[in-house]
């Protein structure tokens, strides 16, 4: 958790007034509140996640949340666009630990703002980064950065890049394991 100077200190190193707020969201946890002149949005900084994106001309979230989601340290939020890294699925059985959590460890970890920007087209983007720590090596044992650009606008667009920092040559997948909100499940088609 993060408690109200971290929040203050965030919105006054990073905020835009009448366009980006840091507050304390659900569990205490921190969120970055973005309403620009095209999408609302909320992304949380556990986890590095998109939780809401609303483009002005819609009436619902395009993105879903379940009201059951855990909004906790230690455990992934269900819904919006949880970060699956170094792995989508089961840990690698190369791992050989049995604490590895499944899509791993991105999306139950605190990330780092990097930078918030208001763009000359109205859009607003927020620089995420991840790097490995003394914790994230105790499950995986590399070094690296990870990064991840989301931009507010007409439409969400988000970026996520790897980058090894180590001397050692490493396998991963990633995954933007996206819950979209539907009106009627039946009715959806994927082209």
């Amino acid at each position: 958790m993060i408690d109200s100077t971290h929040i203050q200190q965030l919105n006054t190193t990073f905020g835009i007034p009448d366009q980006v707020t840091f507050i304390e969201g659900k569990g205490g946890l921190p969120f970055i509140k973005i309403i620009n002149e095209k999408a609302s949005a909320l992304i949380s900084v556990y986890a590095g996640q998109v939780l809401s994106f609303k483009p002005v001309n819609e009436k619902e979230d395009l993105l879903f949340t379940s009201e059951n989601a855990y909004f906790e340290e230690g455990k992934a939020i269900k819904g919006g666009i949880p970060i699956c890294w170094p792995w989508f699925g089961a840990p690698p059985e190369s791992l050989d630990n049995p604490h590895a959590p499944s899509h791993g460890f991105a999306r139950d970890s605190f990330w780092s703002v990097e930078s918030i920007e208001s763009l000359d087209n109205g859009d607003t983007q927020v620089k995420l980064v991840f790097v490995d720590s003394d914790e994230t090596r105790k499950l995986w044992p590399h070094h690296f950065y990870l990064s991840l650009n989301v931009t507010i606008g007409d439409s969400l667009s988000l970026e996520l890049s790897a980058k090894n920092t180590g001397d050692q040559v490493f396998m991963m997948s990633e995954a933007l394991h996206t819950y979209f909100n539907v009106g009627d499940a039946l009715k959806v088609e994927v082209l």
